[in-house]
């Protein structure tokens, strides 16, 4: 059953819909969480947040969502290939940016030549088509850079810095702190609230997020977290550690890539340090750009998948925040479904949708994703209309009494 009331209603209601919302997650934190004193032991349970660009453009408002990221400025390809070369190649008229469209086409048209060599043009080589990607994946960089700014990983810190945040901003990190807080290993094995996260995003937010939330200022996520990768360097030194314990490690995927994952070899380095655009060109991050067919063939998205599979199957609760989950994303919403395959698997599931979208809407992408959710009423979709942060603040208003409202 669909834990949403229908009807849009007036303001009040609206309120009214979210706050019963927050409740019945809070209700489930409640259930699952670690407890303290008691002899009944509570299972690990997974709670995970399936993030978008949403998630970002809360924590940041500046942060670019759906086409705004792709839409290049050509200065940074012509580094690689002059004016010329891009009018003929692909057929830019414009030779100020590249639009999301023409992105798409560039794109699929370099994967073909990499597949297939013997259609490639006269003057295009195995080399060349890796510079190219590595200026096309240094122009999104450029990009990003110029909507907001990365917040990169402060060495002197020895963590991600968050300096004087937002009120939204301060309300998220309380929100993940109460979370992280809900679970336990002192009795020798992990149990309660386990979150977890993936999500399709570039960028450092999450990272940011999970160094704030951490109850001592001078510990690092980065012990904490494993990324379905094991980098053999981490911001030019060696990871502390190698193979996590259970109940320490909560689960960080990007699963379109990120602009610190850096492929040497055989080897990952995950390097969160400002780098020039000539750096990233010649060593450009593993990201994948927007195509008329995504290609998720490579090395890095063959080991992640797998490991976003296995998450999806052993969570309790999935939290999808400020993503549309669009049709085009066909692959990403298969691995979404693997969450509850069929109406079986999702008895006992929950769904919560948290994205600034009306309920409706939600409810029907949700649908086309699990078609047979309705035969079980499983798995049980929550929606929430609002942002993360919003939900944050209703949720803490629960879990906190002398939390500020307004």
């Amino acid at each position: 059953m669909e834990g949403d009331l229908a009807g849009s209603g007036s303001k009040s209601t609206a309120k009214a819909r979210r706050a019963a919302a927050a409740a019945q997650f809070m209700a489930l934190v409640r259930r699952f969480s670690y407890d303290q004193g008691t002899q009944a032991r509570k299972r690990l349970t997974n709670f995970t947040f399936f993030a978008g660009a949403g998630f970002s453009r809360s924590w940041d408002p500046r942060a670019p969502v759906g086409n705004d990221l792709f839409t290049l400025d050509t200065k940074v390809i012509e580094r690689v290939a002059d004016v010329g070369a891009l009018s003929r190649m692909f057929g830019l008229r414009s030779m100020d940016e590249i639009t999301p469209e023409q992105l798409r086409q560039i794109v699929y048209q370099l994967d073909m030549y990499e597949k297939y060599p013997d259609v490639r043009s006269r003057y295009m080589d195995e080399q060349n088509i890796r510079m190219f990607r590595g200026a096309l994946r240094a122009a999104v960089v450029d990009r990003y850079n110029s909507l907001t700014s990365i917040n990169y990983f402060d060495a002197t810190l020895g963590k991600f810095p968050l300096h004087d945040p937002t009120e939204e901003q301060g309300t998220i990190v309380r929100f993940f702190r109460h979370l992280f807080n809900r679970a336990d290993g002192s009795q020798g094995s992990a149990e309660g609230v386990r979150t977890q996260f993936v999500t399709t995003n570039y960028d450092y937010v999450i990272e940011t997020i999970l160094d704030a939330a951490l109850a001592d200022p001078n510990d690092s996520h980065l012990l904490y977290t494993y990324r379905g990768i094991t980098p053999s360097r981490i911001v030019d030194v060696l990871p502390n550690t190698r193979v996590h314990e259970h109940w320490l490690v909560q689960h960080l995927l990007k699963i379109n890539g990120g602009f610190e994952i850096l492929r040497r070899g055989t080897d990952y380095v995950l390097d969160y340090g400002e780098r020039s655009l000539d750096a990233i060109i010649q060593d450009p991050p593993v990201l994948m750009l927007a195509s008329r067919e995504q290609d998720y063939s490579t090395p890095y998205f063959k080991t992640i998948f797998p490991k976003v599979v296995r998450l999806m199957r052993d969570t309790t609760v999935l939290v999808v925040v400020g993503y549309s989950l669009p049709a085009d994303d066909a692959l990403i919403r298969f691995l979404v479904r693997q969450f509850a395959e069929e109406p079986e698997d999702g008895l006992g599931k929950v769904i919560f949708y948290i994205d600034i979208n009306n309920d409706a809407s939600k409810r029907d992408v949700i649908h086309e994703v699990f078609p047979g959710m309705e035969a079980l009423s499983a798995p049980q979709l929550i929606t929430y209309r609002g942002s993360v942060s919003a939900f944050a603040k209703d949720c803490m208003a629960l879990a906190d009494p002398n939390f500020d409202l307004e």
